[in-house]
């Protein structure tokens, strides 16, 4: 549509608002690419501009940049990036507007850089992420800033159990109501994310108390989607509790 032509829908300036948008975060997605995966930043630069649609290269710039933000101040900055990992947050992030999920997206890409650019453990966490909802997301975060955690044999980390009235969940994810809120904390149990101590998770419908207890596996997502390759143990800074002495024998009669 060129400036002469009658614009029946009113939405021409809408697109070059978006348009100024995608701009708007290019610099940073462009230093991005270019720092981790320079083979691919060529061709992903390319259809970023050219062959994506507006939409989806603003969702995707704005990706970018947040991780362009984290990796300058992440004290691995020249660490590369794996073209699979490059690939599939490209192809999943652009369909996404939710800034939540957008920033987990970007925290999985930087702590998926490694020295040679070859790691791809960060699949696993991709995979969850492009299954889940923004209300998936939310109560993933709630439930791991939420939970006490301890750590256990060979300094992998838990979460205690996290019990919350069932009659305040519609409060605490506002906006959702509780069939929807049933409905998602039944896929993340079968995403492996949300788990009681002694199994099951979610609405407990015979008392006032619903499971959103994090499992292992949502605390190490929680932990890479913040752009931090530590362990769990290393990110909350947990100790490990000394075994007590051991008592000495009581002489015998």
């Amino acid at each position: 549509m060129d400036d002469k032509s009658l614009d029946v829908l009113g939405i021409k300036g809408l697109g070059d608002a978006i348009k100024l948008s995608v701009e708007r975060f290019w610099d940073g997605a462009a230093a991005f690419l270019s720092r981790v995966c320079l083979p691919a930043a060529e061709e992903l630069g390319k259809a970023l501009r050219d062959r994506v649609a507006t939409w989806r290269a603003r969702n995707v710039a704005k990706v970018l940049d947040a991780a362009n933000t984290l990796q300058l101040a992440s004290s691995s900055p020249h660490d590369q990036l794996n073209p699979r990992l490059l690939h599939m947050a490209f192809e999943e992030a652009s369909w996404v507007e939710d800034d939540d999920i957008h920033k987990m997206w970007a925290g999985l890409l930087v702590s998926g850089t490694s020295t040679d650019g070859r790691s791809d453990e960060n699949l696993i966490f991709m995979n969850l992420l492009k299954q889940m909802s923004s209300l998936q997301v939310r109560i993933v975060n709630y439930a791991v800033e939420n939970a006490g955690k301890r750590l256990t044999n060979f300094d992998l980390v838990i979460a205690e159990e996290l019990l919350v009235s069932t009659a305040s969940l519609t409060s605490i994810f506002a906006g959702a109501d509780m069939h929807r809120i049933d409905r998602e904390l039944d896929h993340l149990r079968e995403l492996g994310l949300v788990a009681g101590v002694w199994g099951g998770g979610g609405i407990n419908v015979n008392s006032d108390d619903t499971i959103l207890t994090p499992t292992p596996l949502a605390l190490n997502l929680f932990v890479r989607a913040q752009g931090s390759k530590l362990t769990p143990m290393a990110y909350w800074n947990l100790q490990q509790v000394a075994p007590s002495a051991p008592r000495a024998a009581e002489p015998r009669h």
